[in-house]
């Protein structure tokens, strides 16, 4: 039972982590800007990678895997993968509180509907 209690906090922990990542890269881009490809592929790489908050972003993808694989090692994928659905529930309020992205009504329900989910497969 220990090991069940310790693989869903590193599962709970990269899913928060990779979502904290989606937000410092969605920041990051946002002072980038519109790309254009027309500067070469190498010159875009540099110029997106220069950013400090998409190379946080890039590191806590980095730690996020690290943590999953950790979680991995603990618990059946069948249990941990449903828990990354989560992050979808995240991801939305946290866009909605930071980047005043909408959120409809339709999408709350939606978001209602994955927590059931998630839920009903963690007892399972």
């Amino acid at each position: 039972m220990q090991n069940k209690h310790m693989g869903l906090l590193l599962v709970l922990a990269s899913v928060v982590l990779v979502d904290v990542a989606q937000l410092f890269l969605k920041y990051g881009m946002n002072q980038v800007g519109n790309l254009d490809f027309s500067q070469g592929i190498f010159s875009l790489f540099l110029f997106i990678f220069s950013n400090v908050y998409v190379l946080i972003g890039v590191v806590l993808f980095a730690s996020s895997s690290i943590g999953w694989l950790l979680a991995l090692s603990k618990v059946p994928l069948s249990f941990a993968y449903p828990i990354v659905s989560l992050g979808y529930v995240f991801v939305s309020f946290s866009s909605w509180f930071f980047f005043h992205e909408s959120i409809s009504g339709l999408r709350i329900l939606g978001l209602g509907i994955i927590i059931g989910g998630v839920l009903l497969l963690s007892r399972t």
